[in-house]
């Protein structure tokens, strides 16, 4: 599921310009806002699968200056410079998530959260998940098992795993999360059904998650929903 970004800026020189931050519970780049706030709001952003963490990193300035933008690497080898945030598995047509490798990862994140707002002096209270196919999959995994760590998630182009929904719990938190839910009609990769099913099922939990759909566009990002994701951060 290693997507092709439908933008031309997607080559970009802060690429090679940043350096790898090992400090944390994951290796991770750092963008500081350029609007200078007490403390920023967090987007964390989770590449999808045989990635690493200098992908969704250049999409940058299509966020909001005052946030501290962090891309994050999965912890799991693919091959040089390209990693998984879980094993997949299929059972009777169905894609699965390596049950081990999601609790992990899930751990991982969720453990990185205090850390990134403490060493950045960054607000708690507003940080939020973003991520792209396996990375889409793991905002699921860790916005929906500990709300209270986050304001809000945006999955794009991903599914909630049946293998979650067990570790689920209502809570003030869990009804309180933003979710942005983003996904083409025309994805051959990971099904278009998948994010209008997570919309219903999020919608009985009693949540308010809000489906941004694009026409014909495949197993990508384009810049519709950037600027969507955009307006989105900015009015949470």
């Amino acid at each position: 599921m290693k997507h092709v970004l439908l933008l031309l800026f997607f080559f970009f020189s802060v690429r090679v310009q940043a350096q790898v931050q090992t400090d944390l519970s994951l290796p991770y780049l750092v963008h500081e806002p350029t609007v200078k706030t007490e403390k920023p709001p967090v987007l964390i952003l989770l590449h999808g699968y045989g990635s690493n963490e200098a992908d969704l990193f250049g999409l940058q300035s299509h966020f909001p200056p005052h946030f501290l933008v962090v891309s994050v690497r999965a912890p799991i080898a693919v091959a040089a410079n390209s990693f998984q945030w879980f094993r997949m598995e299929t059972a009777n047509g169905v894609m699965k998530g390596n049950p081990e490798d999601l609790k992990s990862s899930r751990e991982k994140i969720k453990a990185m959260i205090p850390e990134l707002t403490a060493k950045y002096k960054a607000d708690p209270k507003q940080v939020y998940l973003c991520g792209f196919s396996q990375g889409a999959m793991m905002s699921y995994e860790v916005g929906l098992t500990a709300p209270e760590l986050l304001r809000g998630i945006a999955p794009l182009s991903g599914k909630i795993f049946e293998s979650l929904k067990p570790f689920i719990k209502s809570s003030a938190a869990l009804k309180a999360l933003k979710i942005f839910i983003g996904h083409g009609d025309a994805d051959t990769r990971v099904a278009y059904t998948y994010a209008t099913g997570a919309e219903a099922y999020l919608k009985n939990l009693g949540l308010h998650p809000v489906l941004h759909t694009y026409k014909g566009l495949q197993h990508a990002i384009n810049e519709t929903e950037l600027k969507e994701l955009r307006l989105w951060l900015e009015g949470t």
